[in-house]
């Protein structure tokens, strides 16, 4: 199942790109991934509407990311120490926590921040007694 079709991308204010149908599909594995696939056993539509809404915009910011990047894959970030294209440098070196996370699932700093907002990504224990 899709989660984001192009007319809903277009609406969320992105420029319709070339190889939607393609990135689309890399930004819902990288997603997935990280929300350990809680969307194959929940309905994203019947979600709550605010959490279905940052995670349709997180979808469509790793859509954009990853046409702008060019970087496609987890690997693919890590093995590139810097990269230059005219005036615009990306390094991953001495990256923060929040750098380091979102590498590991190459995704972008707004749709990691987007999918945390609404519970995504929490990863402690609860102690209850």
């Amino acid at each position: 199942m899709n989660y984001l079709t192009l007319e809903e991308f277009k609406d969320l204010g992105f420029a319709e790109i070339k190889d939607f149908s393609d990135l689309r599909q890399r930004a819902e594995m990288a997603i997935d991934l990280f929300t350990n696939y809680f969307y194959q056993n929940n309905n994203l539509e019947d979600d709550i509407p605010p959490r279905k809404k940052a995670v349709k915009l997180a979808i469509a910011n790793q859509i954009r990311y990853l046409n702008e990047s060019g970087i496609l894959t987890a690997e693919d970030k890590v093995t590139f120490n810097s990269v230059s294209i005219g005036r615009t440098t990306f390094n991953y070196g001495n990256e923060n926590n929040a750098n380091q996370e979102a590498s590991k699932f190459n995704l972008s700093l707004d749709t990691m921040n987007l999918l945390k907002s609404v519970g995504f990504g929490y990863r402690g224990v609860c102690y209850d007694k």
